[in-house]
């Protein structure tokens, strides 16, 4: 069963760091990046809607991707979320992420799940980490032998350093 995130786009761009500041489409394109690389709805298999206030426009990005991008288009971006958890079939497969609390608590009513921006943005970095330790898990340990030998050379070299630093 997949879960589908409907993110509440430029809430997300103005409370996170490395978005904030920049023009509305290098933000918008900035987020569909950062989720393509970090994916912090987790698997590839979980949709991933952006809702954004406004109507698709010169300035709108030209993306080609796994991400949905939706603009609100005479309506505000909130209304369009609560409609989009409203009409869903199964609203407990959907996760809205904002920081608003007005949809927070109206999604939740109906059903969805809510996450916050930092945790949404969190899910990202912990994804980042899982895949240094997979990497890692790949190298060859050293023998405990050869380990022991080293620990005791650099802690030679280590006392010859401090040795000299109290000469002077």
């Amino acid at each position: 069963m997949s879960i589908h995130y409907i993110i509440d786009g430029y809430n997300v761009i103005k409370q996170v760091s490395f978005l904030t500041g920049k023009k509305l489409r290098s933000g918008r394109e900035g987020l569909v990046k950062f989720i393509e690389r970090y994916r912090p709805q987790g698997s590839s298999r979980n949709a991933v809607t952006l809702v954004f206030d406004g109507q698709a426009d010169v300035s709108s990005p030209q993306l080609i991707s796994l991400i949905k991008v939706i603009f609100s288009k005479g309506e505000s971006a909130d209304a369009k979320i609560k409609r989009m958890v409203e009409r869903s079939k199964n609203p407990k497969q959907i996760v809205v992420v904002t920081d608003d609390k007005e949809i927070m608590f109206y999604c939740r009513s109906i059903g969805a799940t809510v996450s916050s921006v930092r945790a949404f943005i969190n899910n990202s970095y912990r994804a980042k980490k899982s895949e240094c330790v997979e990497e890692q898990e790949d190298k060859p340990e050293l023998d405990s032998a050869i380990a022991m030998r080293i620990t005791e050379d650099l802690k030679k070299l280590w006392v010859k350093d401090v040795e000299k630093e109290s000469l002077y």
